[in-house]
């Protein structure tokens, strides 16, 4: 957030002062590297007037593989449930005519002035296959030619998506075109930062061993997409490879993070195809109940009633993870007690009840006890029953909502009480 206030500054700053180029002296620790050399060893081109900026092209064919499925698989479909994954792009028309996915390395995290992108990379589906053109800086004075160059590739992009890029990536970046007093290509774009639908879809794996790593791109890869990178460079060592490059002119010690960087942009095209196609298949392709409560959520939330119950059903039906399928079932019962569904809603929070948790008593508990004590005072008029659940309520109540449970109590109490007088008078 930071960043993106930080940002926003700049921009303004842009906006009061007329455009000037600004350009890096290089410090006595980087040496000099001969751009043009580079690219040819590199397989790119030089780009830019001094040519310390360099682009490189990879397309990986369409029918090559890439985890479950081949490289065109992971094509975007026009008719693609997009705001599904982020409401913010319903109204995007024809998103998918050319979605750039992007992602960059930095020379650090601290975004700082010193601190910049030596290494940006742009991926988009072609006719061939899919194309991935990364731009890579020799030196630091070549960073306005990569900036120039990015304008053009995003210039044409109906959709940008990136993986945490609308809390880094993308201010970072606007911030760097703030520096050079250049107006950043990417207020125009529509964005998506597939990131948070991720930790929607699959948080429930990062307890799982394909997840231990959380629910980082490389990690979602090997659970999600069944891909698994061999010799890939840790994100940590990136910066220092690339100081050692500055410093040496060693090319091999950045080629690795120049692979890492591309099948970060594949898998995050993958990973999103992924997404839509889950989204748009329904539960019955998940291939876990933690993805089919997930949907569930998704569904709910968009309006659609049937498949989130449907989703919900499933989720809870399952034999595995207690804790989703209480989940699932308080999520239907909630549900169906907004649609005036009573009777349904009572049987899914006493299966909530029935099921255990990890944690022993949970929110849950809670939840389906006040919602079951509620049903059978006031619905079935079953005061005996609506007392045990209140009962248990109690046991499980806060400092601070105690005294309504009393109170509740104590009006079951004084109903029983009247009913017991008037069968005794009859």
């Amino acid at each position: 957030m930071i960043m993106r206030d930080l940002s926003a500054r700049l921009r303004d700053i842009v906006r009061q002062n007329p455009r000037r180029e600004l350009t890096y002296v290089p410090g006595d620790a980087v040496g000099e590297i001969d751009a043009r050399s580079l690219a040819e060893t590199l397989g790119g081109r030089a780009v830019g007037g001094d040519g310390a900026c360099v682009e490189l092209d990879r397309v990986y064919a369409s029918d090559r593989s890439y985890g479950r499925r081949c490289v065109d698989a992971w094509r975007p479909a026009s008719g693609a449930p997009l705001h599904l994954i982020d409401p913010r792009a319903v109204s995007v028309p024809e998103w998918w005519r050319r979605v750039v996915f992007f992602d960059i390395e930095t020379t650090g995290l601290s975004g700082g002035a010193g601190t910049i992108a030596f290494l940006a990379g742009c991926g988009w589906f072609e006719d061939e296959g899919f194309r991935v053109r990364q731009f890579f800086l020799a030196g630091p004075g070549g960073e306005r030619a990569m900036l120039d160059a990015l304008g053009d590739v995003l210039s044409d992009a109906s959709l940008l998506v990136t993986f945490n890029g609308r809390t880094f990536d993308v201010p970072f970046m606007e911030m760097r075109w703030a520096f050079h007093r250049a107006a950043p290509p990417t207020d125009e774009i529509p964005h998506v930062d597939m990131l948070p639908a991720a930790r929607r879809l699959w948080r429930r794996r990062e307890t799982s061993s394909a997840l231990d790593g959380g629910c980082n791109l490389t990690s979602l890869e090997r659970a999600v997409l069944d891909v698994h990178r061999v010799g890939d460079v840790p994100g940590f060592e990136i910066p220092a490879r690339y100081f050692h490059f500055l410093r040496t002119g060693d090319r091999p010690s950045v080629e690795p993070v120049l692979e890492h960087n591309r099948l970060d942009i594949v898998s995050l095209a993958a990973l999103m195809s992924h997404a839509l196609w889950l989204i748009g298949e329904g539960p019955e392709a998940c291939r876990e109940p933690g993805e089919q409560l997930a949907l569930g959520r998704l569904y709910e939330r968009s309006g659609d009633r049937d498949r989130a119950h449907r989703s919900y059903e499933m989720a809870a039906a399952t034999v595995g993870d207690g804790d989703v399928r209480r989940e699932a079932l308080a999520r239907r019962a909630a549900s169906l007690r907004r649609e005036a569904r009573f009777e349904e809603a009572a049987r899914a929070w006493e299966g909530v009840l029935a099921v255990a948790g990890r944690d022993g008593v949970s929110s849950l508990d809670v939840m389906a006890n006040e919602a079951l004590a509620v049903h059978h005072e006031h619905r079935r008029r079953d005061l005996a029953t609506a007392r045990r659940y209140a009962e248990a309520l109690e046991r499980q109540a806060s400092a601070r909502t105690r005294r309504d449970v009393d109170h509740r109590i104590k009006r079951i109490d004084r109903k029983l009480k009247r009913k017991e007088i008037g069968f005794l008078q009859f």
